[in-house]
């Protein structure tokens, strides 16, 4: 089985790195920056915050692909790790390298991205998949895994090959038949994105603070109002059920910390993937995760404020990088 990895970033090596560990011929289709931090480095260095580390280095790194796709045709499976606003852009592009029995895995976060590029690619099998955990790029081509979860994919033949090989590595892989209660339950944890960034803290020490988790609670709280109109059941990733959440968000701060030791295991430096985007000066996916809930809440008649404000605030993140 051919992998190619498209547009690799922080997720997308690691992600490279568990199929390489796994087995799997793997292609990187990244940026030169990528390429050259890899090599100068003698590959992705792979790292948790459970102290796994292990370096690996990947079979091909293309950084030409849009220039010259049919040499580097017929892939059995692409993962799409592009960000959100990024994909509708590269349809061409994945019909060169992909062949009639190809699977094509949209790993973005967020709503709407999927649905902008699915009818140019009806000869492949379109999946979706999602990073359910953090991942940050840190110095000598290191990138580290902050926050617990493992790589989740719709459900075919592919991915359950690439299941089992993972799983024998002893890395976890869920897969789901039905990924729309995954992706929306997803989105509930991705709206602390944009207010990690904001607060321009660490996780950890920005959910100790009880006033930022009470904006987050608000945020939520919307989301559910409006997947509760929508009739959406949301897929559970924290050992509550989602509705849960903004409750225990809500407490106060001894109450809180106590609560979530037992909820989720972070690292004490993880940060948000908008809180990179913003020090790194570039598009953020705003629009595709709080925004998101402000489009839906306009569809079903429920009101946003708190996700509406957040939007505009890094807007203006945006245009002051």
């Amino acid at each position: 089985m051919r992998i190619a990895i498209f547009g690799a970033g922080s997720t997308g090596c690691y992600l490279a790195g568990q199929l390489c560990l796994s087995g799997f011929d793997v292609s990187l289709i990244c940026r030169p920056a990528i390429k050259q931090t890899i090599l100068a480095n003698n590959g992705i260095t792979m790292s948790d915050y459970q102290g796994f580390l292990h370096t690996v280095m990947p079979q091909t790194m293309i950084t030409d692909i849009e220039q010259a796709p049919t040499a580097y045709a017929a892939f059995d499976v692409v993962f799409v790790t592009l960000k959100c606003h990024q994909v509708s852009s590269i349809a061409n592009t994945l019909i060169a390298i992909t062949h009639s029995n190809s699977s094509i895995i949209f790993m973005q976060n967020g709503l709407g991205s999927f649905d902008t590029i699915t009818d140019a690619l009806g000869h492949c099998n379109l999946l979706q998949g999602i990073t359910p955990f953090n991942v940050l790029q840190q110095p000598n081509g290191r990138f580290h895994k902050g926050t617990e979860g493992v790589f989740t994919l719709q459900q075919n033949e592919h991915t359950q090959t690439i299941q089992t090989a993972m799983q024998a590595q002893g890395f976890g892989c869920d897969l789901h038949q039905d990924m729309t209660p995954v992706i929306y339950g997803k989105l509930l944890l991705n709206l602390n994105n944009a207010l990690n960034a904001i607060t321009d803290l660490p996780i950890k020490q920005q959910l100790s603070q009880r006033d930022s988790r009470r904006q987050l609670a608000g945020a939520m709280t919307e989301w559910l109002n409006v997947c509760q109109a929508a009739n959406i059941t949301l897929h559970q990733y924290t050992k509550v059920k989602p509705q849960w959440l903004p409750v225990i968000l809500s407490l106060p701060n001894m109450l809180f910390t106590l609560l979530a030791k037992q909820m989720l295991d972070i690292d004490p430096q993880a940060r948000s993937s908008m809180w990179e985007d913003i020090q790194a000066k570039r598009k953020t996916e705003i629009e595709f995760i709080n925004g998101a809930v402000v489009r839906l809440g306009q569809l079903y008649g429920v009101k946003t404020p708190i996700n509406n404000a957040i939007v505009a605030k890094i807007n203006q993140l945006e245009q002051l990088v």
